[in-house]
């Protein structure tokens, strides 16, 4: 082996050990390790990578081709939640009598109600009455009084045919809200005590047509990437900036991914308590903000089943910015529920995309 061929081959030896070290992040707390934090992101380039090596390895390695083709399955368990793999998942607006249709989605606060984004607005609420959804779930809602906001509480109702709703209110009018064809007969809203954030996970308990069902919604603390504070004085303007400020004002955005991404592992221990407490059917719909490769997804979604996973095509990315491979928005289900179909479609509306499904509890 030429001198060339050893530097390849080391890299490659090297590539090899850092996606292995990707393929712990099911398993591995990122309260045990800053790489961790990070690990979940740079799992679908490392696999990629890897399967590139492979070639290469088989081309002009051989002999030792065989065990890297191998470690590829290492990663099997996050391999299998960030690609969907039903390509005719054509979304068919007719549904039966037992289904439940469901749109989830993070409004950005129907960015802000400005009067110069009306029309991004109306769009919003157009697709929202066409989605002829039986349940809502919006996180980052916000319905304001002003005399020219058209995305209040009443109006959506109005427009929807939805006339029950549940608004946990998180800072003076903002937080997650559930919208229903159908009265609630419990709701509950269970605030992240333990850690200094506002959000809550809210629930109710709907008699649908077919099946008693509790709708869970929720918001995971968002991670800052786009926000910018130079001091104390302009940080009025930011809702929910409960934690400790200097996280946003004095480090890189890479320390804020690792401290927002230790937060919500808190918060998905009071998750998956709720969830696993629940003894009768549920979906849960949230904002994540963690990718499919990451410890707070599998946590959470341990022993539920994933609607896109059981109906959804390519990489799913439901966050209108950077990689096409951030999939944070989510909806789970119980064991026993059917996923007809799943639907998101590419709207730049919001910094999120909407997710529909149809389930059949």
């Amino acid at each position: 082996m030429n001198t060339f061929k050893k530097i390849v081959f080391t890299l490659g030896i090297l590539g090899s050990i850092i996606y292995l070290l990707t393929c712990l992040t099911p398993y591995v707390n990122p309260k045990h390790g800053y790489f961790f934090s990070f690990a979940g992101l740079l799992f679908p380039i490392g696999l990629f990578l890897m399967i590139g090596w492979c070639i290469v390895s088989l081309l002009f390695f051989r002999r030792y081709s065989w065990i890297f083709f191998l470690l590829i399955f290492a990663g099997y368990k996050n391999i299998i939640t960030i690609f969907g793999i039903h390509p005719n998942n054509h979304f068919v607006q007719a549904k039966s009598i037992n289904q439940v249709r469901i749109l989830s989605w993070n409004v950005n606060n129907f960015l802000s109600q400005d009067v110069s984004n009306s029309n991004k607005i109306n769009e919003m609420l157009d697709f929202i009455k066409s989605a002829n959804a039986d349940i809502i779930c919006f996180q980052d809602y916000s319905s304001t009084n002003f005399p020219l906001a058209k995305a209040t509480t009443e109006n959506i109702k109005s427009i929807t045919g939805l006339p029950f709703s549940f608004f946990s209110e998180t800072d003076p009018n903002n937080g997650v809200i559930i919208f229903s064809r159908w009265p609630f007969l419990k709701q509950t809203s269970i605030p992240y005590y333990n850690i200094e954030s506002p959000e809550y996970i809210q629930w109710v308990e709907i008699q649908t047509p077919s099946k008693l069902l509790r709708v869970y919604n929720t918001h995971l603390s968002s991670m800052g990437i786009h926000v910018e504070l130079t001091n104390n004085n302009n940080s009025s303007r930011l809702k929910f900036v409960k934690y400790d400020q200097a996280i946003l004002m004095q480090r890189d955005k890479l320390s804020r991914i690792a401290f927002f991404d230790k937060m919500h592992t808190v918060q998905a221990d009071l998750v998956k308590k709720s969830l696993d407490s629940c003894n009768i059917p549920f979906i849960y719909t949230a904002d994540l903000n963690a990718v499919p490769s990451s410890y707070v997804y599998h946590h959470i979604r341990s022993g539920l089943n994933d609607a896109f996973i059981e109906k959804g095509w390519g990489f799913g990315k439901t966050y209108d910015s950077l990689s096409p491979t951030l999939r944070i928005d989510v909806l789970f289900t119980s064991p026993g529920i059917k996923t007809v179909q799943y639907f998101s479609p590419h709207l730049h509306l919001s910094d999120h995309y909407p997710i529909i499904t149809d389930i059949q509890p």
